[in-house]
C-alpha cells in the first residue's frame, strides 16, 4: 500500500492527515519549516517527526509526497520529491508563476510518476451533477459563466498571514483562491480560457505584522492584490465574468459558479454544497438536493445518504481517494499538474492584463522549459 509523507504543518497539512487517516492510508511522517511545528503535528497524529527534508523525501517507506507547504516553495519541494522517485500530490497554486508550474509539469511528465493538484471543489457530489448536466446538453449551448470566490479574513489592515508578503511576481488572492474558481469553471464546462482582461486591487496597500504584546504592529507595503475582477473569453462564443476577493465583509468562503446556456442556467455555491439551482425560462425553477437520484458520478462522491450533511472534509477525502485510485492503475479524472498549469496560465494572464491594461491571450504566457527526466535518486538540486 502507498505510504504518504506530509510537507507542512498548517491548516491543509492537518486536513490531509485527517483524510488519509479516514481512508486508511498509512502516513510515514511529517516535516515542516520549524521543528516545533513538525513536533506538534507529529505528536497530534502519532506519526514520525522528520528532522530534515532530504531524509524525509528519501525514506524508502515513502511513496507519495503531499506538498502542503507555502506556495513559494512548491516548485522546490515538488521537483525534489519527483527527483527522489516519489509521486506528488500538491496543494495549489502549483507555483508562484506560470513558468514555475510549467517547469514542474515538464519534469513530472518526463518522470513517469503520478502528479496531482488539490482542487477540492471538483470533488463535491453536486459539482459532479452540474458537470454531467452540462455534458448532456440540458442547459443548451453554453454562452456565459458567472462566478466569484469571496472571503473576508483579510479585511482589516491588522489581519496578517504569510501569504500577504508575497514576492512582487506572485499574485495573492488570484493565485490562492482564484485558481480554484478558474479550475472549477474549466472542469465543469470542459472549456479552455483563451483571453483575459482584468483589474486587480488592494483594500489596504499598507498592512501590519504582528508585534510583541504592548507594541504596535510593524507596517509593511503589500505588493499583491486582495481583490480582482476578470473578464474571460473561452472561445466558442463563451464569455465569463469572475470576481475574487479576500476583503469583502460577511463572505466567509463564498465560492459560486453559474453556467448559463440557451435553454437554462445552473448554479452551485460552496457554502450550500448539497444544493444545485436550476433556472428555466419555460418552467419553474428547481432546487436539487444531494440524493441517490443523482448521476452515477455524483453518487460515487457521496459518503452518506440523503439528509446526512457532508462538505469540505468529505470533498478533500474524495480528492485524495481518487488520486490514490490512479496510483493503483484505475482510470480517473483526478486533476494533475496539467490542470495546475492551466490555472496558473490564466492567473498570469490576468496579472499581465492589469499591468498592461489590455486583453491578454493566454498562450502568450506559455513558455515551455526543457527539463531532464527525473531518474536521479540523489540529493535535490
Amino acid at each position: 500500500m502507498p505510504t504518504a509523507l506530509i510537507l507542512g504543518a498548517g491548516f491543509m497539512a492537518g486536513a490531509h492527515l485527517d483524510a488519509l487517516r479516514r481512508l486508511g492510508i498509512p502516513v510515514a511522517g511529517v516535516i515542516a519549516s520549524a521543528p516545533e511545528h513538525t513536533r506538534a503535528v507529529a505528536q497530534r497524529y502519532g506519526v514520525r517527526e522528520y528532522t530534515d527534508t532530504w531524509t524525509a523525501l528519501h525514506d524508502p517507506a515513502v511513496t507519495v509526497v503531499h506538498d502542503c507547504a507555502p506556495s513559494d516553495v512548491h516548485m522546490e519541494l515538488n521537483l525534489a520529491a519527483l527527483k527522489a522517485g516519489k509521486h506528488v500530490f500538491s496543494e495549489k497554486p502549483l507555483g508562484v508563476t506560470a513558468q514555475e508550474s510549467r517547469r514542474q509539469l515538464d519534469y513530472a511528465l518526463a518522470s513517469g510518476l503520478k502528479h496531482g493538484v488539490h482542487f477540492t471543489y471538483r470533488s463535491y457530489p453536486m459539482v459532479r451533477e452540474l458537470r454531467a448536466r452540462v455534458q448532456r446538453g440540458e442547459l443548451g449551448e453554453i454562452r456565459y459563466l458567472r462566478g466569484h470566490y469571496l472571503q473576508d479574513w483579510l479585511l482589516s489592515p491588522a489581519d496578517y498571514n504569510w501569504r500577504l508578503e508575497a514576492s512582487a511576481e506572485e499574485t495573492r488572492a488570484l493565485g490562492d483562491i482564484g485558481s480554484h474558481l478558474l479550475d472549477l469553471a474549466r472542469f465543469v464546462t470542459g472549456l479552455e480560457a483563451t483571453e483575459v482582461f482584468a483589474r486587480l486591487g488592494q483594500m489596504h496597500p499598507t498592512r501590519y505584522r504582528p508585534a510583541t504584546p504592548g507594541q504596535e504592529g510593524v507596517p509593511f507595503d503589500v505588493r499583491g492584490e486582495d481583490q480582482a475582477t476578470l473578464l474571460v473569453e473561452y472561445g466558442q462564443g463563451v464569455a465569463a465574468t469572475f470576481e475574487v476577493a479576500q476583503v469583502y465583509a460577511g463572505h466567509r468562503n463564498d465560492l459560486a459558479l453559474e453556467v448559463i446556456g440557451t435553454r437554462g442556467s445552473a448554479r452551485w455555491q460552496q457554502e450550500r454544497p448539497e444544493e444545485l439551482w436550476l433556472g428555466r425560462a419555460t418552467g419553474p425553477d428547481e432546487l436539487l438536493h444531494k440524493s441517490g437520484l443523482l448521476c452515477a458520478d455524483a453518487r460515487a462522491h457521496m459518503h452518506y445518504p440523503a439528509g446526512h450533511p457532508e462538505g469540505y472534509a468529505d470533498a478533500l477525502t474524495n480528492a485524495i481517494r481518487v488520486f490514490y485510485a490512479g496510483l493503483a492503475g484505475e482510470a480517473t479524472d483526478a486533476p494533475t499538474f496539467v490542470d495546475g498549469h492551466a490555472a496558473a496560465l490564466t492567473v498570469a494572464a490576468a496579472a499581465r492584463s492589469h499591468t498592461e491594461r489590455r486583453w491578454i491571450t493566454v498562450t502568450e504566457l506559455e513558455t515551455p522549459t526543457h527539463t531532464q527526466p527525473a531518474h536521479s535518486q540523489g540529493a535535490p538540486s
